[in-house]
């Protein structure tokens, strides 16, 4: 995630019955605010199980340079138990504050939950490197949440300018494509969500009226990762969001790092580079040094398959925890090998062919279903990133 780390709080509790934001560690997003609208990304653990986390936070009020954070209760929880439970707390600013207005240099903020109140000076303005944090741009395609039933999202993105279609359900229960517009600051998205009126017939004529285009909302996205999005329609609250993905068949394997059975797609297909790039391609070469513009990925193993080494890799007991794939140009030629693992998230390395070689070409980063990032595993002598290259599925 792209954020600027603002503080960590040092105070302790010695006394788990008396629940404070003890270890609570504070984000802002876009990463340096500077006036613009930003959300407040609080994290912890708190010594219960009834936690800020699944409570609704409410701005009560905000001076232009102190703001005072409540909650509203969502879950009812007749007894807490005394068990060290985890937490996030998403507070949208942008319902107070203005984005055309001079922003203060800090801002107060005041937490109080469960009679507990904490304030911490938040500073406006951070001083980083934007190369170490490259921005989050979620991929095209339909969305949905676990949480929500039969409501979804579709979003299209070219560059840094995107379009939200929320489907939502009015007052009388009908469902309703909303629309909106507008550009990524970072890795927020804030936009008027807008109605069509005079144009919901289909298939008959055209209305005597034009259609019409009503503001009726405000949608408000947090790019958590290439996969994963927080929204927020109106006064709700933040729902988690992943892509659907469908049409080209999964696997079953084991995450060791979670220590858990998980879906990944089948890659299996004929792919092309969209882009590739290198700052200076005798340090770091772009993959398509070793690739063809164009080439096929056929499943090898899916099974846990040795790596490109001489020590074959034993499978767990829990199931295969990898799949291994083969590169192939348009003449069937052997090109590559990649493995791919699931360790939070799929991660797949490239390698040379299967000649005994273990020497890694490419880190690839799976952007969607359809789209890859390839990247050099040499480091670059000035710290920028070079050497990589975007391919897309073409099947």
């Amino acid at each position: 995630m792209k954020s600027c780390i603002l503080f960590v709080l040092t105070l302790f509790c010695l006394n788990t019955a008396w629940a404070d934001f003890a270890d609570a560690f504070f984000q802002l997003h876009p990463f340096s605010p500077e006036g613009r609208l930003y959300l407040i990304d609080i994290t912890g653990e708190w010594p219960t199980d009834c936690h800020p986390g699944e409570q609704k936070p409410v701005i009560s009020s905000y001076t232009g340079d102190t703001a005072l954070i409540e909650f509203e209760t969502i879950v009812e929880h007749p007894d807490c138990n005394d068990v060290l439970t985890p937490y996030r707390v998403l507070i949208d600013m942008s319902d107070v504050m203005d984005g055309t207005q001079v922003s203060p240099l800090s801002i107060d903020v005041t937490l109080r939950f469960a009679g507990t109140e904490h304030t911490e000076t938040l500073p406006l303005v951070c001083v980083c490197s934007p190369a170490r944090m490259p921005p989050i741009k979620p991929e095209a395609g339909l969305y949905n949440s676990k949480e929500l039933d039969k409501q979804g999202l579709i979003i299209a993105r070219q560059n840094l300018r995107m379009g939200v279609y929320p489907l939502i359900y009015d007052e009388t229960g009908s469902s309703e494509w909303l629309f909106g517009g507008g550009g990524i600051d970072e890795n927020v998205y804030f936009v008027d969500l807008n109605e069509l009126t005079n144009g919901q017939c289909l298939g008959c004529p055209p209305p005597d009226e034009p259609p019409q285009l009503d503001v009726v909302g405000k949608l408000t996205m947090l790019m958590d990762s290439e996969g994963l999005i927080q929204v927020k329609i109106n006064d709700s609250l933040f729902e988690e969001y992943k892509p659907e993905e469908f049409g080209y068949g999964s696997f079953q394997i084991w995450d060791p790092a979670e220590q858990i059975e998980v879906s990944i797609p089948n890659l299996s297909g004929r792919w092309a580079f969209s882009e590739a790039a290198s700052i200076d391609a005798s340090v770091t070469p772009p993959p398509t040094s070793v690739l063809p513009l164009v080439f096929d990925i056929k499943l090898r193993s899916s099974i846990d398959p040795p790596p490109p080494s001489t020590t074959p890799v034993p499978a767990p007991p829990e199931g295969p925890s990898s799949v291994f794939y083969g590169l192939v140009n348009m003449e069937k030629e052997l090109v590559a090998d990649m493995l791919c693992e699931h360790r939070g998230k799929l991660v797949c390395k490239l390698y040379a062919p299967d000649i005994g070689d273990i020497d890694e070409y490419y880190d690839v980063q799976m952007l969607s279903i359809e789209r890859m990032l390839m990247t050099n595993t040499a480091t670059p002598d000035q710290g920028d990133t070079a050497g990589d290259g975007t391919v897309v599925r073409i099947d």
